[in-house]
């Protein structure tokens, strides 16, 4: 009978936790016009509020950059504090094969990068040259084994504002070796 009433109790108190939980939600239409969800922000996404397992109308959408015509003000560069910066392509510990593999990586920030600020990627602590606030880069010829990439958000004096989480990934080269070629069941040749 206690096992039941504690099991009971246990059952009520996740139920309680689960519905007070918030949770987000971000949602956009990709180039190709196809409806994009994801637990992370991108530039124009929409925020939509996940509460106990319902979802509310979307918010506001967070603010866009002004049109060239529009004579709003720019971001001041000074002003601008970062809550994050990361890299979400590829994934954390992806694999590539062949000596030829191509590695694309994408990175953002809340908020966007500020004009005069540089975006820069570390590849095993070297600088990948490109764009100062290019999002996206593709790597190739890159040398077999583990891999690293950092992106920098500096300001215009070159001092760090923000610095990601490192992000691994591998390459790997397919072998011309059968397995059966090697290891324990290799077999020495006859004796004549």
């Amino acid at each position: 009978m206690n096992t039941r009433v504690l099991l009971l109790g246990c059952l009520l108190a996740l139920s309680v936790q689960a519905q007070e939980t918030k949770r987000e939600l971000w949602t956009w239409k990709d180039a190709n016009g196809v409806t994009q969800y994801s637990d992370r922000p991108v530039p124009g996404a929409k925020r939509v509020e996940l509460v106990g397992g319902t979802s509310s109308a979307p918010t506001a959408a967070p603010p866009a950059k002004p049109a060239a015509g529009n004579a709003a003000k720019p971001v001041q560069a000074a002003a601008v504090e970062y809550r994050s910066l990361e890299i979400w392509q590829p994934e954390n510990g992806a694999t590539f094969y062949g000596a030829d593999a191509t590695v694309s990586v994408r990175m953002r920030s809340d908020p966007e990068v500020a004009s005069g600020h540089r975006l820069l990627l570390y590849l095993d602590g070297k600088l990948v040259e490109g764009p100062p606030t290019a999002l996206e880069h593709t790597l190739t010829s890159l040398e077999r084994g583990a891999h690293s990439l950092t992106a920098v958000i500096t300001d215009e004096k070159g001092a760090e504002r923000i610095r990601s989480e490192p992000r691994v990934f591998h390459i790997r080269q397919p072998t011309t070796i059968g397995p059966g070629a090697v290891g324990p069941s290799l077999k020495p040749p006859p004796k004549k």
